[in-house]
């Protein structure tokens, strides 16, 4: 991986896209009310998106200056983030983590609380001012965006400062490549000003190619989330939830469920459960805005639910034989996974293009999705090949393929092992970006010499 650092990110925008940034700010400002009720709306359900207001604005923790500020929007990519971060702490950086949701926030300290090296807040919302506000407080040394988040106050405001830019996981798709949409067309733009964008696979590295980024400013390093440790405690958190789920003798998970195929899913879970008295579901929604409403629906449907926010810390948690466990917690997946003997993975019965399929694999489980894959091919369609995971048509096809399966210790095996395999074959992006951004960070401090 050879490395060339660009003088002047900045000089490579078009005066069109500078232009486009000009009037988005003026519009973002204009929408500073409704940025307001919608925070207000969103804290009815998450009142934690009230606090820490002055983080929106610049006034977060930021530690010391000259860390490595690292964006990671929400939970899932502050999990996918985590190896990157301990590989960036072993090389003796400190890392300012910044968060769009609370339960990224939540995430991050988790993982890192007890890590004086790793500060975090909110990231500023993406005025002009609030980022140069931060940009002066932190005074960062890289900034780390993770994988397609792309805002143009944040992005402009950064280089201006000469402040190294660079993208981690770098997840642009297929239809974000649309020539043919103007505002894609300005926002693809600024991918110019990355200095160097660490990306999954060639073709990714392709797409970016496509939009105008020089080839010498991607590099193919792999997927981070092939690098995420399982943290014991919550293995040892799993083994405790199993043991309260009386007469579970096969268990299925639903992880990631989205509103649009919850449909679906309901009644294919009512009658897999009425078939299978042995059979119990984890089901885990993708938003905590979906609790209640899964709960709700399932209990109409007379199925018996166990929440699991009820259970408390489990050491002398009462047993339950409830038919369906309803995951509403946050941060704790890797709690939920172990208990299935097989995963069906969400956001794939619908056209949204599923969601992470990685996680499940590293803990050596079999997976079954629906047709939309799109947003995790990168890694769905080799572990297909691979045998680790199986792609149905529909929901008529899901379950009759997962209903065969949970009756066939012997595939679901094959499966697991074709799984952890898979994972094991693919790990090392996370060393191969920090050495990356090693790299830029020597080449930046002799320009400047």
């Amino acid at each position: 991986m050879k490395l060339q650092q660009k003088t002047s990110p900045l000089k490579d925008l078009q005066f069109s896209t500078k232009t486009f940034y000009v009037i988005e700010q003026i519009i973002a400002h204009m929408l500073i009310p409704l940025i307001i009720l919608l925070l207000i709306f969103r804290s009815r359900k998450e009142p934690a998106h009230l606090k820490n207001l002055k983080h929106r604005i610049g006034f977060g923790p930021v530690g010391q200056k000259g860390a490595i500020w690292v964006y990671a929007a929400s939970l899932g990519e502050t999990r996918a983030v985590s190896p990157l971060i301990y590989r960036l702490r072993s090389e003796g950086f400190k890392v300012l983590l910044t968060h769009q949701s609370p339960a990224g926030l939540a995430e991050g300290a988790r993982i890192f609380g007890l890590d004086s090296g790793v500060t975090q807040c909110y990231v500023p919302l993406d005025f002009f001012w609030a980022v140069r506000i931060f940009l002066q407080r932190s005074k960062p040394l890289a900034l780390v965006v993770m994988e397609i988040e792309i805002w143009p106050a944040m992005l402009i405001e950064t280089a201006r400062k000469g402040v190294l830019v660079t993208m981690a996981n770098g997840n642009l798709l297929d239809r974000s490549t649309d020539k043919k949409d103007y505002l894609r067309r300005r926002l693809n733009n600024l991918y110019q000003i990355f200095n160097h964008i660490f990306t999954r696979t060639d073709e990714y590295r392709s797409r970016y190619l496509s939009i105008g980024v020089k080839p010498e400013n991607v590099s193919v390093v792999g997927e981070l989330k092939f690098d995420q440790l399982i943290d014991p405690a919550q293995l040892n958190l799993s083994k405790k939830l199993h043991s309260k789920l009386i007469g579970a003798q096969r268990i299925l998970m639903i992880a990631s469920s989205v509103r649009a195929e919850e449909r679906l899913l309901l009644p294919m879970v009512v009658r897999l459960i009425s078939a299978d008295p042995g059979l119990r579901v984890v089901w885990v929604p993708r938003s905590p805005q979906r609790f209640r409403a899964v709960e709700d629906a399932l209990t109409a449907k007379g199925v018996t639910v166990q929440k699991r926010s009820s259970m408390g810390s489990l050491i002398d948690g009462t047993p339950t034989n409830a038919q369906v466990l309803l995951g509403d917690s946050i941060g704790e997946m890797n709690v939920y996974y172990p208990l299935a003997d097989l995963v069906f993975v969400g956001a794939s019965l619908v056209d949204h293009g599923g969601h992470n399929v990685v996680e499940p694999m590293a803990l050596g489980k079999p997976i079954v999705m629906g047709p939309s894959i799109y947003g995790v091919a990168f890694a769905a369609s080799p572990a297909a090949i691979d045998g680790a995971l199986e792609i149905l048509p529909d929901a008529k096809a899901l379950e009759t393929r997962i209903t065969a399966l949970m009756l066939n210790s012997g595939s679901l095996a094959q499966m697991s092992a074709a799984a952890t395999n898979f994972i094991n074959n693919k790990a090392g992006a996370a060393d191969k970006t920090c050495m990356g951004i090693k790299a830029l960070l020597t080449l930046s401090l002799k320009d400047h010499f």
